[in-house]
């Protein structure tokens, strides 16, 4: 009976650890980016501007269409005199169009302002997607790396685990004091605690990545993305004497790929075209139109009575108060304003790109720097190790030289990371990947 209990128990505690693996969804950077392109508020947004700035175009070529309406009317009256009574009816059907020949470039200028409001917008749009793709990008890493330092943090524990055995099992036979005992069981529960905060920041982390790509933070997701393993592995014979391509050359590049800038250029070409439509208030209005009707007194007989009309009108500015001149003065500062802000957008180009190169260049020099460090920290740790099972130093000393090479293992880990990281900013500053 025992044994059928415990087989049973086996297979209740196998079938749970088979179904909560099974509901682990793997993530890959790029479906995360996928997720975030199609779920991310910002970037739904947008999309919605997008499409409401291209409705605008339509609007503005139906301004140099004509405007057709059709008209039926029916009346009737009766007329009662001392000396006469009597009725009469009426009935009419016609249509009339009615179309702007000059409206002193107005119309032109007003199709000139939607497109490039719909060019800025699509431009807009673009680096939406790319910021969100760099967001991803970064969150994703950052749940790798808040992997690799709780791997890390692990063993680490799992190390001290074993020399708290090792310790015990000397203090037991008198080959080292009982403070070692006490020193190294503060050290493993100090170990402890920092497996606890990563493991925290390592599922603050993945709950961030997930709410970013708009995707549910109850699933259980297992990060892991070959590209960027492959990427990190790279490293270690990465060239740290390689340096970023000429600055003149992607700052050109940047300026002519950058959606943040091209969309600048098109709103101070949509402020100009608002002058011009300013400037149209001082110009003559001339509309053509043409109508054709018929009528008489019954439905039935109407086309007896048929009429075509046509015409033009010309309507010329004398004053309306100071407003056009008040509109042009208006478009004309909102010009300058929107010149301002693409220098202001230059400006901003140039330092992004500046500070990505900076920032790229220096965590190339630190991930060759940590690697030395590794190296240098692992040898120093055994070292101590074999000084402190020989008696020839103390455990302090074994406790420090494991603290310096965990120390030098988080700052590789940080360094490949950060490296990555810069990576796809100095490409999200050049603006040149489209998504």
């Amino acid at each position: 009976m025992n044994r059928l209990h415990s087989l049973t128990l086996s297979l209740l505690i196998v079938s749970i650890l088979s179904a909560q693996t099974a509901s682990v969804k793997s993530l890959t950077l790029q479906q995360a980016i996928n997720a975030a392109l199609q779920n991310n508020f910002t970037v739904t947004s947008a999309q919605n501007a997008l499409t409401s700035s291209q409705a605008g175009v339509t609007a503005s070529y139906g301004r140099f269409l004509p405007t057709v309406n059709g008209s039926v009317n029916w009346n009737g009256s009766s007329t009662k005199t001392p000396l006469w009574s009597g009725s009469s009816t009426g009935a009419s059907v016609g249509v009339g169009a009615n179309v702007t020949l000059f409206d002193g470039f107005s119309n032109t200028a007003g199709l000139s302002k939607s497109r490039a409001i719909a060019g800025s917008t699509g431009q807009d749009l673009y680096r939406t997607r790319q910021s969100i793709v760099s967001q991803t990008q970064q969150s994703y890493l950052q749940v790798l790396r808040n992997k690799s330092l709780l791997a890390v943090a692990q063993e680490n524990l799992k190390q001290s685990n074993q020399q708290l055995d090792r310790i015990v099992e000397s203090n037991k036979v008198g080959a080292v004091a009982i403070a070692d005992v006490y020193r190294q069981q503060a050290t493993t529960a100090k170990d402890e605690l920092t497996v606890l905060q990563a493991q925290s920041a390592y599922d603050n982390s993945k709950t961030d990545m997930l709410y970013l790509a708009a995707l549910d933070v109850t699933q259980e997701y297992d990060f892991v993305d070959e590209a960027i393993s492959n990427e990190i592995a790279k490293l270690e014979t990465l060239d740290t004497a390689q340096h970023v391509a000429d600055v003149n050359q992607l700052m050109a590049q940047a300026l002519n790929d950058r959606p943040d800038y091209q969309s600048m250029l098109l709103r101070k070409s949509s402020a100009e075209s608002d002058v011009t439509i300013a400037r149209s208030g001082y110009m003559p209005i001339l509309t053509g139109s043409a109508g054709y009707s018929m009528q008489n007194t019954t439905f039935s007989n109407m086309s007896d009575i048929k009429t075509w009309s046509y015409g033009l009108t010309m309507s010329i500015p004398l004053f309306n108060g100071f407003q056009t001149s008040t509109s042009v003065q208006i478009a004309e500062l909102a010009l300058n304003n929107a010149d301002q802000a693409l220098d202001q957008t230059r400006r901003l180009v140039q330092k992004d790109l500046k500070q990505a190169i900076v920032n790229l260049e220096s965590a190339l020099k630190k991930v060759d720097v940590s690697q030395k460090g590794v190296v240098s920290s692992l040898e120093d740790r055994k070292t101590a190790e074999e000084k402190y099972s020989l008696g020839a130093s103390t455990l302090l000393d074994l406790l420090v030289a494991n603290a310096n090479y965990v120390t030098a293992i988080n700052d590789k880990v940080n360094a490949e990371y950060d490296y990555l990281y810069y990576q796809q900013q100095l490409k999200l500053a050049t603006g040149k990947d489209r998504y």
